[in-house]
């Protein structure tokens, strides 16, 4: 639980992209993807930012790694929070899945407009509503992967997309 207090308190204080990451995303992601994330609030921007970070140091130890699809999903991975999902949202959603976990399985297992339900839908399946995202965007191979970066389900990718699924997840592990 240490680390979510960190994750809240760097959701909080966290800073836009400054100027060389701003052309970083320009030139890995293509136009609707850039306006995806930064659809996604500060906290989450901040968050792929230092995921893409980390994943860029992991996989100095990786041969023949695709590393222009590897940054794309480190950017791209939690678009499908969408903009409302802020810091707050998020640590209610880590508290209510944590001490009432059945009640909040059940508040998530639809979409919704209302507040609560809404929050826990996005929690459980952002991974889902990213993967839609991406493919609505033509991004399928990014896809595939942001699909399972929580599950780690690896059918039906190719060793490469592998290697990079494993990237995704440890680095998002760290942040």
């Amino acid at each position: 639980m240490s680390s979510r207090v960190v994750q809240f308190f760097r959701g909080i204080s966290a800073k836009a992209p400054n100027r060389d990451e701003q052309n970083m995303i320009s030139d890995l992601l293509p136009a609707k993807a850039r306006q995806a994330f930064y659809r996604m609030n500060l906290a989450d921007q901040r968050h792929s930012l230092n995921v893409l970070a980390d994943a860029r140091a992991l996989a100095g130890a990786v041969k023949n790694i695709d590393m222009a699809l590897l940054q794309r999903c480190c950017l791209l991975h939690d678009i499908g929070r969408g903009p409302d999902m802020d810091s707050l949202k998020k640590s209610y959603a880590v508290l209510l899945d944590k001490f009432f976990h059945n009640w909040a399985m059940k508040q998530g297992q639809a979409a919704s407009k209302a507040p609560i339900k809404d929050m826990m839908y996005r929690y459980y399946h952002h991974a889902e509503l990213s993967c839609k995202l991406l493919q609505e965007m033509g991004l399928d191979r990014e896809a595939r992967i942001v699909l399972r970066h929580h599950s780690g389900e690896k059918t039906n990718l190719s060793s490469d997309e592998v290697a990079i699924l494993d990237l995704l997840m440890q680095a998002d592990e760290m942040n």
